[in-house]
This record gives C-alpha cells, sequence and structure tokens, in this order.
C-alpha cells in the first residue's frame, strides 16, 4: 500500500507570495492601456484621427515625413477635418491616472473614517485595558509602533478593518466586536492579530492603492472609452449626420475593454483574496485560536451545479469563503498550488499589455521607434516570469518537502497559453477587420510558448530545489527566473515584430518572401530545384528568428541554468529546515540528480550522427559526374542544406536518447543533449570542410589540401545562429512527444540513478569539468555570433534580406488601411453610386419612348458629379503603393476629363463628344476596380 505523504505544513515565507508581483502587474496593465484606450476613444469619436494623416499620405510607421508631405495641401486638409490630439497626450494619460489615484489613495482614509462617524479609541477605553493588549500584541507581530486605532460604536458585526497606509495605518475596529470581547477574548484577539498580519506582511498600502487605481481607472478610462463609443454609434445610426462605417474592427475595439475589465477585476479579486489568506496564516502563527474561524456556521453541502456556480461568484469575491479559510489553517497546501485562473489572467493580462504598447508604438515618433522593441515585450516577460514562474516554484518546493507527486507544469502551462491565446484573439492585432486570423495555425505558437514555460520552470524548479545548500532557496529561483525570463522577452520580441504579421496577413509565406535572395539560381539543373527553391524561401522565415539580440543569449540560458545544477552537492536541509520547522532530518527527501554522463553519451552519440552525415553527403557529392554536377553557387548551396539537416537530425538523436534516458528531467536532458550534439556535429562540419580535398574519397570543392577554416566559419555563421533555436525547439519537440508517448502507453518514467558508490571526489569534479565545458560553449558560441557581423558578400545563403518583409508587408497594411479609412472609402463609394446611377439612366432611357428627353435632362448632374468627385480625389492623397499610382492618375484625369466632356458635349448638341466622355468614365472605371481589388487585398478580404 502507498503511504500517505507526511503533513508537513510548510511556511508560506519560505517562497515569495508573489501577491505583489500580481499587484504589479495590474498596475501595467492599467498604465499601458489608459493612453491607448482614450486616444481609441477619442478616434472612435471622430476627434482624433489626425495621427492616421501620414499614413495615409504613404508614411510608414518610424519614417521621417518628407516637408512636401507637411506642407501638402492634403495633409493639412485632413489634419484640419479630423484633427489630432497633441503629442504630450500619451504619457500625460498615464501621468494623469497616477496622480488621480494618489490623490484618491490619500483621501480615501479620511474617507472611510468620517463615513463611518468613527471615534478614538481612548473614548471607548477609559481604562487602558484595550490598548494594553494592542501594545502586547503588536509587539508579537513585531511591529515597531502601535497602529492608530478607531471605534466604529454603531458597527454591530464582530470584525475589523486597517486602511491607510503601511507607514500610517489605521485599525478600525466594529462595536459589536467590542461587545464581545468581555464574553469571547480569544475572538477579539485572533480578530486583531489577523488585522496586525496585514500590516506585517505589508498589505495596507497594496491593497488600497488597487482599490484607488480600480476606481480611477473605472472612472477615467473606462467611462470616456464608453463614451467615445457611444458617440461613434451616434453618429453612425442618427438621421441627418454623416454616417460613419462601424466595421469589425470598430466590434472589436468594442469588446476589447470588456475582456480587460474583466480580466483587472477578476486579479484584482484573486489579490485580495490570497492575502486575507496569507492574513489568516501568520495571526494563526502568532498564537490565534483556530477556533475562532470554525465557530462561524458552515456552509451546507450543494449539489453539483450550485457548488459550480458557488466556485464561480467565489472568483470575483475579494474576501474567500470561510470553509476556504478554515481549509487553509488545516492545510495551507491551496496557497502553494498553482491556480488555473491564475495563469489565465496572467497570460492574458500580459498579452493585452503588450498589445497595448505595440498600438502605443505604431503611433511613435521616429526617434522613439527603434527603443519601443525592447519597451513592449520587457514589461510582459517579466509580468509573467514574476506570477506564473512564482507560483511554479512555490508548487513544486511544497511538493518536494511533502513528498507528493512533483508536479510536471504541463496543466499550468496550458492555461497560461490558452490566456495568451485569448488576449490576442480578443485584441485588434492579428485578425484586424475579421473574428479569426488569416494564418490560425500561427497563433498555436502562443499557446505551446506558455506550455513550454511552465514545463521549464518546473523542471528547473525540482532541479535546484533538490541540491541547493543555501539558507533560504531565494538564489537558484532568482536564477531559474531570470533565465526563463530572458527567453519569453525574446519570444515576445520575435512575436511582436514577426508573429502578428505572419498570424494576420494570409499567403504571407509566398506571396511576401518571394523568390528568395538576390542571385539565387532560379532554374537549377536537375532534381535539386525543389531543395533550392526551398531553401530560397525557408531562410529568410527562420532569419526573423535571430532578428532579436536577446534570442541567442535566451537559448544559451535555457541550458547553462539547469547545468550549473549539475556543480552544486546535493543537500537540501538547509533552507528546508527553515521552509518547514519541526521537519525531522531523516523526512527531507534527497533525490539524486540523475548522472550527466547520460545526457551527455546523447549529445556526444547524436554529434557522431552529424559527423556521418557530412561525411556521407561529401562522399555523395565527390561521385557527382561532371554532366550532373549543378552550376554557379547551386553546390555550395546543397551543401549547407545537407549538413544543417545532418545537424538537425543528430541533435533530435541526441534529445531523443536523453529523452528515454533521463525520465524526470526529461525537458532538460533534451535540450542539454540535443545543444551538445550540436556544438559537436559543428565542429564536424567545420573539421571536414576546411580540409576538404584532405580525403580524396570525400572531397566535394577541390582536390587539394588545404586548411581553410575562417571561410567554412563565415560559411556557415548565419545558418548556425538559426540551428541554435531550431536545435532548442527539437529538443523540445521530441521531448513532448516521448512525454505523450509514455502517457498514453502508461509507462512511469525512469528513476534516477544515484551516484556509483565509491566515486569519491573525483566524480563532482569531472561533472564540474564537463559543465564548464559545456558552459564555455554555450556562451562562447552566440558571443561570436553577436560580435562578429555577419559577411554581406560571397555565400548567397548567408545574406540576410535588406529590407525584412514583415516590416514591409505590416507597413503597407496600415497604410492601405489610414487611407482608405480617411477619405479613399468615402470617393469610392461616391464613385460607385455615381456609376449606378449613370447605368440605370442607360437602361432606363433604353425602355422608355422619351429616351432622350430622360438622358438630357438627368445626365448633366451625373457628370457634374463624376467631376466632383475627380475633383476630391485631386484635392486627396495618391494611393499609397507605387504599382498602383498609374490606375490612380488614370481614375483621376479620366473621371474630370469625361466630366467636362461630357458637359461640353451635351452644350453643344454633340453626341460623339458625349461619347467620348462615356468611355473615358468606362477607363476611370476600370482604374476604380483595381484599386478596388488593391483594397480588399490589403484589408485582408473586407472591402
Amino acid at each position: 500500500m502507498a503511504t500517505e505523504p507526511p503533513r508537513v505544513k510548510l511556511d508560506a515565507r519560505a517562497v515569495p507570495a508573489g501577491t505583489t508581483v500580481r499587484f504589479v502587474l495590474l498596475v501595467v496593465l492599467m498604465l499601458a492601456s489608459s493612453s491607448s484606450m482614450l486616444l481609441t476613444a477619442l478616434t472612435a469619436a471622430g476627434l482624433n484621427e489626425g495621427f492616421r494623416c501620414l499614413g495615409a499620405a504613404g508614411v510608414g510607421p518610424g519614417e521621417t515625413p518628407a516637408d512636401e508631405v507637411l506642407h501638402s495641401a492634403a495633409y493639412q486638409a485632413c489634419i484640419a477635418e479630423h484633427g489630432s490630439a497633441p503629442w504630450w497626450v500619451e504619457p500625460a494619460v498615464p501621468a494623469a491616472l497616477l496622480l488621480l489615484a494618489g490623490g484618491l489613495f490619500l483621501a480615501l482614509p479620511v474617507w472611510r473614517t468620517r463615513r463611518s462617524r468613527a471615534v478614538p479609541l481612548a473614548t471607548v477605553d477609559p481604562d487602558g485595558r484595550i490598548g494594553r493588549q494592542l501594545e502586547r500584541l503588536t509587539d508579537l507581530a513585531g511591529l515597531t509602533r502601535v497602529p492608530r486605532v478607531v471605534v466604529d460604536p454603531f458597527a454591530a458585526s464582530t470584525g475589523a478593518a486597517v486602511f491607510g497606509r503601511n507607514g500610517r495605518p489605521t485599525v478600525r475596529l466594529h462595536g459589536g466586536l467590542l461587545t464581545r470581547r468581555a464574553v469571547a477574548p480569544e475572538d477579539f484577539e485572533a480578530v486583531l492579530l489577523h488585522e496586525l498580519a496585514h500590516i506585517r506582511n505589508g498589505d495596507v498600502t497594496l491593497t488600497y492603492a488597487t482599490v484607488a487605481l480600480w476606481r480611477t481607472f473605472v472612472a477615467a478610462v473606462l467611462v470616456p472609452y464608453a463614451v467615445g463609443f457611444g458617440l461613434l454609434f451616434f453618429h453612425a445610426y442618427a438621421p441627418e449626420t454623416r454616417p460613419f462605417e462601424i466595421g469589425l474592427g470598430a466590434w472589436r475595439a468594442l469588446v476589447l475593454p470588456l475582456l480587460m475589465t474583466v480580466v483587472v477585476y477578476l486579479a484584482r479579486s484573486d489579490v485580495l483574496r490570497s492575502r486575507e489568506l496569507h492574513a489568516d496564516l501568520t495571526a494563526a502563527r502568532w498564537g490565534a485560536d483556530p477556533r475562532v474561524w470554525a465557530a462561524v456556521e458552515p456552509a451546507r453541502p450543494a449539489r453539483a451545479l450550485p457548488r459550480a456556480l458557488r466556485s464561480f461568484t467565489e472568483l470575483w469575491r475579494t474576501h474567500p469563503r470561510w470553509d476556504s479559510r478554515r481549509q487553509t489553517l488545516t492545510d495551507p497546501a491551496p496557497l502553494f498550488e498553482v491556480p488555473a485562473l491564475l495563469m489565465f489572467l496572467t497570460g492574458t493580462a500580459a498579452v493585452l499589455v503588450n498589445g497595448q504598447l505595440w498600438q502605443l508604438a505604431g503611433r511613435s515618433t521616429p526617434p522613439l521607434a527603434g527603443a519601443w522593441d525592447i519597451t513592449m515585450a520587457l514589461p510582459p516577460a517579466a509580468l509573467v516570469t514574476g506570477v506564473a514562474g512564482t507560483a511554479l516554484w512555490r508548487s513544486v518546493v511544497h511538493r518536494l518537502l511533502t513528498a507528493r507527486r512533483r508536479p510536471s507544469g504541463a496543466r499550468a502551462g496550458l492555461w497560461l497559453g490558452i490566456g495568451m491565446t485569448v488576449g490576442e484573439l480578443f485584441g485588434n492585432r492579428i485578425a484586424i477587420n475579421k473574428w479569426l486570423p488569416g494564418q490560425s495555425v500561427v497563433v498555436l505558437l502562443v499557446l505551446l510558448v506558455g506550455v513550454a514555460f511552465a514545463w521549464w520552470v518546473t523542471e528547473c524548479s525540482h532541479l535546484w530545489a533538490t541540491v541547493w545548500r543555501g539558507r533560504t532557496i531565494h538564489p537558484p529561483m532568482a536564477l531559474v527566473l531570470a533565465g526563463a525570463g530572458l527567453a519569453l522577452c525574446a519570444w515576445f520580441w520575435w512575436w511582436q515584430d514577426f508573429g502578428v504579421v505572419m498570424a494576420n496577413i494570409p499567403g504571407l509565406l509566398t506571396d511576401v518572401l518571394g523568390p528568395g535572395f538576390p542571385g539565387l539560381p532560379s532554374d537549377p539543373a536537375g532534381e535539386y530545384g525543389a531543395i533550392l527553391t526551398a531553401t530560397a524561401h525557408t531562410v529568410p522565415l527562420l532569419g526573423t528568428t535571430v532578428a532579436g539580440p536577446l534570442t541567442l543569449p535566451a537559448v544559451a540560458g535555457l541550458w547553462v541554468v539547469p547545468l550549473l545544477a549539475w556543480t552544486v552537492r546535493p543537500h537540501p536541509s538547509g533552507w528546508a529546515r527553515r521552509a518547514a520547522p519541526g521537519i525531522e532530518a531523516s523526512a527531507i527527501p534527497a533525490e539524486p540528480l540523475p548522472p550527466l554522463r547520460r545526457a551527455l553519451l546523447a549529445g556526444l552519440l547524436g554529434g557522431a550522427v552529424c559527423w556521418a552525415g557530412v561525411a556521407v553527403l561529401k562522399a555523395r557529392m565527390h561521385s557527382w559526374p561532371p554532366s550532373d554536377r549543378p552550376r554557379g553557387t547551386a553546390p555550395a548551396l546543397l551543401f549547407q542544406d545537407g549538413a544543417c539537416a545532418a545537424l538537425l537530425v543528430g541533435a533530435a538523436v541526441a534529445a531523443l536518447a536523453a529523452s528515454l534516458l533521463i525520465g524526470r528531467y526529461r525537458l532538460v536532458a533534451a535540450i542539454v543533449a540535443a545543444h551538445t550534439a550540436l556544438l559537436a556535429g559543428h565542429a564536424g562540419v567545420l573539421v571536414l570542410s576546411a580540409s576538404d580535398g584532405c580525403a580524396p574519397a570525400l572531397a566535394s570543392f577541390t582536390s587539394g589540401c588545404d586548411w581553410r577554416p575562417v571561410a567554412v566559419w563565415r560559411g556557415f555563421q548565419y545558418l548556425l545562429s538559426i540551428l541554435l533555436v531550431l536545435v532548442t525547439v527539437v529538443g523540445i519537440a521530441v521531448a513532448s512527444a516521448v512525454a505523450v508517448a509514455r502517457r498514453v502507453l502508461r509507462r512511469p518514467s525512469r528513476p534516477a540513478a544515484s551516484a556509483p558508490a565509491g566515486e569519491g571526489a573525483r566524480g563532482p569534479a569531472r561533472r564540474r569539468l564537463a559543465v564548464g565545458v559545456l558552459c564555455a560553449g554555450a556562451v562562447a558560441v552566440p558571443a561570436v555570433l553577436l560580435s562578429v557581423p555577419a559577411p554581406s558578400g560571397g555565400n548567397v545563403t548567408a545574406q540576410q534580406p535588406a529590407a525584412p518583409p514583415w516590416k514591409q508587408a505590416l507597413d503597407a497594411y496600415g497604410r492601405a488601411e489610414d487611407w482608405y479609412g480617411l477619405g479613399g472609402r468615402d470617393l469610392m463609394v461616391r464613385y460607385s453610386t455615381v456609376l449606378d446611377e449613370l447605368r440605370a439612366l442607360g437602361a432606363e432611357a433604353t425602355q422608355s419612348p422619351d429616351g432622350d428627353a430622360m438622358v438630357l435632362t438627368r445626365l448633366p448632374s451625373i457628370c457634374v458629379a463624376f467631376g466632383k468627385v475627380a475633383r476630391d480625389a485631386e484635392a486627396y492623397f495618391p494611393v499609397p503603393d507605387p504599382q498602383l499610382l498609374p490606375s490612380w492618375r488614370t481614375f483621376v484625369t479620366m473621371a474630370a476629363r469625361g466630366s467636362q466632356d461630357c458637359l461640353s458635349g451635351l452644350d453643344r448638341n454633340d453626341n460623339d463628344l458625349v461619347a467620348a466622355g462615356m468611355r473615358e468614365f468606362n477607363q476611370a472605371t476600370g482604374a476604380v476596380d483595381s484599386i478596388s481589388l488593391w483594397v480588399t487585398a490589403s484589408r485582408g478580404g473586407s472591402p
């Protein structure tokens, strides 16, 4: 029979609770949303569309507009019509929000005191007994001074409350509590200790700052946002007003604040509930009688549906239910678990923060545009790491010391990924003018990133908690969270620059990337054309993964951080005894780490596969007959493709072997083994390629024996950067596949093997030497790749695109949206309306006996309308696409000329001149049709 886990009460202070980071998450979400939402509200009301005039003029984000654009009549007219908020509005809105919240924070204690008509404690305590008891409890709580105490004599309840701020707290006692003091003094003392615990835990400032920020956010941000959209709908449906277009984007912008409001409120409630539970535990640790919590009448058992409804309503409460509080006092395990709601809210809030910053960056001035990359990526990465990472660490530590089953992190990561996905889908950047993104598969990357993050943090947490010897667990916790935060920051950097465009624009991989790099053989002979064409499309796509400067350091951290754990001799009793007071030394789990040599041997096996693959490739190229050998740069490209394939296969073999041999730390082992195989295999590529010709059977490019390591390094430098990322992905994918297969087959993981007996001091020394060598390679290779610029010529595959196609596509989309929204749609709708009137007139005239009179009566107004559209189009911006400028000129010229010829022919009774005007209208219509197709394609299929 399985033994029951020991009843160990883990001190809730052993690992940071993370509630402060959750509060920071709320603050950052509110501040990032305040500017964007208010400006969006002004835009929806038609009061702040002027910032889009530069986009309509063909100026992309971050580009400096030319003087002729700024001084053009079209730009001045656009600004005058649509208006634009001053530049200082965006930074002023968060500052104003903080000032208003700060004022409310200072006013809340005064208002609460006056509202309740509270009196000082001395008024109802003439003999000073309550004051002396309060002083004793204050000393017990470790506070430096007695807090200010007031009494609400009209409150009949037996509760109390603390408000103000940590430096100057105020405890308000209810009149019913003083009355009960004579009957049940232990109840009075428990309530006081609970309120003093709030002060000791630093809850007062954060709690009332949360309340002040929330109320200010509702009044100063959400209400103006609702008013702005109310004006939009009024202008859209009110009679005798110019109609505005209410498209899908407007509806999404209306749904976004609703989602954000729910996220903020639920996160706020979660923070406050958690602090109440921690205050209960602190009060009980100081000697509060637990029977006070048990004295409350327990809730009656409920059926399934009411129980589910009660659990749902619990999410919105700022105070936990009494049965939850009693359960926490009995066993604080729920405080150390990873709630699905917390992970979901964290993922959603982080993505919403990133999205709001992304929108602000789109309106950034050119000097600030480059600095926005790190500004957009760092806050959400830090918040996810602080909230979700801390929760995972707490769960691992608690389960380790209570001998419970170690969590895998997959479930928590799944909820984190779902939250991030929901945040993206409800945001207005990956699915503009439609509900679902153009490339829905790309959005799955967001879900998988959440799972990989939680899985890696969980394994590294257990790894370090097992071997750490320090007094507290905080140093390894900081190391692991730093590595996870760096990787997540690199992910957000890539996603906001490239992933957003990939998810939003359908067909981007084939339409935007085009034929590849200039100079690539477009029609190579024989069977290698498909390989070279795939290279032309794949390399630019994969090259985006290393476009950010944080990618390679993040990849290095993913396997250096867990590797360092093998340099520490396992002995967790130091921090464990402080985390679980009273625990026996024999009860502290001392799980040995799996032998590092297993992962290293798997990596060397993968490296040998790489060497063998490259040797077979060179032998194959050596055997090519001269008539079948590709010409030009094709042989070099084919060798690079084959070598990269060999490296990836070797890394996959190493990851598979390590995942099977080391089941407890499957993900960590797979990543370490895969990167070890890559380093060993790339060394083989350098050796075999630099000595090309020395072995006649493997000579591929030259027959003379010479040593050329520099040339080979330059040829693979750019590809090695990409391979470092791909190998990490391969390791995660292989470990996931093995984990899923074992779960399906229901086979337990291989238990960790202890170090062999009699290993002595040489065992740790050898491990540290091996770890040192691997860490040196993990850090040195990315450092060299980042410090040495990639070659600008010679190797075709190593050349990066001169202009990133992702940025081009995103900028083109924004310019098309601005041009269409600020006047292009109005011109095209007006032209289509006049054209329909002309066609209807022609059909009626052919069927009516007095058709000539009908034409002479109604045709002049139609021709005048064509001329008015042409003049307004001449005064507006041209189409912001160089390829469509001829069509735009044809439209403007032919519409104006047709109007003039039509009117002149009618005045002179010249049918030929009128017919010429009709032909010119047809030419203008063809040009308009071309522009309409461009608009539909640019806006994702929405005309």
